[in-house]
């Protein structure tokens, strides 16, 4: 308990029981990726890279647990597939665009589909990005940052 108000008052901001700390505080934690993504494979390999870089890793394989997840989880950022069982990724990002609670939550789809009217209406449904696969884990990570950072430090 006195470790937890040690922390708050070094913290400049809680948020979906995260903590973001300030320089100089004690720990800092991992941003949170949410990947949804129906394809196993494709879901561990970048599921890895996040960890690689620093991220905790939440995984679902549909857009109803991604659903789910998110709410018990509120991550960071959401990397999400477009076509999936259950929910596509149309549905996933409006069902959480309505939702305040995600409203500094970076979301990215990526898709295998490299279809103009598919990126035009992930983006008008509140999708940050939309990338096209397969694409370099470091051209993810720049575009995931960018669009963490822009969320988190909108007013």
């Amino acid at each position: 308990m006195q470790r937890r108000a040690w922390e708050l008052r070094h913290c400049l901001e809680v948020r979906n029981n995260s903590f973001r700390c300030l320089l100089g505080a004690a720990s800092f934690v991992k941003p949170k990726v949410l990947i949804v993504d129906d394809e196993d494979f494709f879901r561990r390999v970048v599921a890895a890279n996040f960890e690689r870089e620093g991220f905790s890793v939440v995984q679902a394989d549909n857009g109803v647990d991604g659903i789910r997840l998110a709410r018990q989880e509120f991550p960071d950022l959401i990397i999400l597939d477009l076509v999936m069982p259950g929910l596509l990724g149309f549905e996933v990002c409006l069902a959480l665009r309505q939702d305040e609670r995600f409203e500094k939550t970076a979301i990215v789809i990526m898709s295998a589909k490299n279809y103009k009217p598919d990126i035009d209406k992930a983006k008008e449904l509140g999708a940050d990005d939309y990338v096209v696969k397969p694409v370099e884990f470091d051209e993810l990570m720049k575009i995931a940052r960018l669009h963490m950072n822009k969320r988190t430090n909108a007013t």
